[in-house]
């Protein structure tokens, strides 16, 4: 046996070679995904938003044939994107708040919907068209209609 001689023990880890050589990559692949994972963010919060409405439509329906009286989805402020409220005039069934940077427009440029007793639309049927403002590209819309019976339907695309 050999004294003074020290085994060599192996070094465990990464050299810093290593180490920025990984993160370099990780950078650039994570700067070629941003600008798609922006259009998928964009294009679920549309979706969200679509889903939200056609949820507002379909209460202030539920509610006009629970309560047996007329119920209203208004919007609030001058455009439909500022937020809606549903109420039958005295109760406040719902309140949406503003949504920001999108365009929510509807074919008939009412200020209400409003549901009858037997849960058919008083007012003309109308599509909403949800739209990212500014347009984005990569990002498309979706129609919210409501039919005769005054059930809401959503479908990918302008109206």
């Amino acid at each position: 046996m050999l004294v003074g001689r020290r085994p060599k023990l192996r070094a465990r880890g990464f050299t810093l070679i290593e180490l920025v050589t990984t993160i370099t990559v990780m950078a650039i692949l994570a700067g070629l995904a941003l600008p798609s994972f922006s259009a998928f963010i964009a294009n679920q919060r549309i979706r969200n938003v679509s889903f939200d409405l056609m949820a507002a439509i379909t209460l202030a329906r539920s509610q006009a044939v629970t309560r047996n009286t007329s119920v209203s989805l208004q919007k609030v402020g001058t455009d439909w994107d500022g937020g809606w409220r549903v109420s039958d005039g005295t109760l406040t069934f719902h309140n949406q708040e503003a949504y920001k940077n999108l365009s929510i427009t509807d074919s008939q440029g009412l200020g209400a919907i409003t549901y009858g007793k037997d849960g058919r639309t008083v007012t003309t049927s109308t599509k909403f068209t949800i739209a990212p403002s500014p347009e984005v590209s990569g990002v498309s819309s979706r129609c919210v209609s409501i039919g005769l019976s005054g059930v809401p339907s959503s479908s990918t695309g302008a109206c």
